[in-house]
This record gives structure tokens, C-alpha cells and sequence, in this order.
């Protein structure tokens, strides 16, 4: 069975729901994802380039941003019962990969170090959304939080 190496996760801000997964080149995010190469996604919520994604939040309050967790397996990771979007291969040349706004190439909201360079690595995208109750007489979300796990393994 294999186990988790290491784990970053912090707060991203999606730029019209959208936000990217790309390698991080010289303090910016860098490639596909990030450059246009790749369009929104559409039904799926996950668009994958050669070394970037693009993911489609589930819900679009401009005010709240996403949680992204970066994880690194020394194996594939189990199965849990988090929703998967995207399960591929990413290619890293530089070993960082990071998480903001989607066609912003500037700043990035959380970065982690994979620890190996010009690496195509296997990856898998999962959700899970926490959500208030259903309470009579109150909206049926008073409080809704996306959660995202991006795993890496070889």
C-alpha cells in the first residue's frame, strides 16, 4: 500500500470560477494551462494539456476561493470517497507545480515541490464539496466549501 511523501494546501482564488494547475517557471506559473493552449474545460470540469489543468469550480462565489491540496504519493493512492474529475499524466520539467487564477500567468496561490525535475509524473484530480444542511425556511446552502486534492505519483 503506499503512503503520502508530503502535502501542501492553501486557498485559491478562481478567476471566473476557473483556476489552473501549472509548473511554476521562475516564480510564475507556466505552460498550457496558463498560456491559452488550452480552453475551459466544459461538462467534465477538468481540461488537462501535456503540463497543466484547468479546472472548473463547482460553484462560482467570486467572494470565496477554493481549497487546493497538493499531495505526493510514493505510490498510486488509494481510492477514497472523494469525487475524481481526472485521473493522467502531467509533465514537469521544472519539479514545482502550483495553483491560481486560470490565464494568469503572474502570481499563483499555493506551490508545492514534487522533488524531481523532468518528470512526467501520473496525477489524479478529486473533489469533495461541505455544505451547510437543508434547514426549513433557510436557503439550502448557507455555507458551501470546495475542497480539491491534486495527486502526484510515480
Amino acid at each position: 500500500m503506499s503512503s503520502p511523501l508530503r502535502a501542501v494546501t492553501d486557498g485559491v482564488s478562481p478567476e471566473d470560477g476557473v483556476f489552473s494547475v501549472a509548473e511554476v517557471l521562475n516564480g510564475r506559473l507556466a505552460g498550457s494551462a496558463v498560456n491559452g493552449e488550452i480552453e475551459p474545460p466544459g461538462d467534465d470540469r477538468v481540461a488537462a494539456g501535456d503540463d497543466g489543468l484547468i479546472i472548473q469550480a463547482e460553484y462560482t462565489n467570486p467572494m470565496d476561493p477554493v481549497h487546493v491540496r497538493f499531495e505526493l504519493w510514493d505510490g498510486p493512492p488509494p481510492v477514497d470517497a472523494w469525487e475524481e474529475l481526472w485521473t493522467g499524466r502531467l509533465l514537469s520539467k521544472s519539479g514545482l507545480v502550483g495553483a491560481g487564477a486560470w490565464a494568469s500567468s503572474y502570481a499563483h496561490d499555493v506551490e508545492f515541490d514534487l522533488g524531481q525535475s523532468d518528470t512526467t509524473w501520473s496525477a489524479r484530480v478529486a473533489t469533495k464539496i461541505l455544505q451547510t444542511e437543508q434547514e426549513a425556511g433557510f436557503p439550502y446552502a448557507i455555507a458551501r466549501v470546495e475542497l480539491y486534492k491534486i495527486q502526484f505519483w510515480n
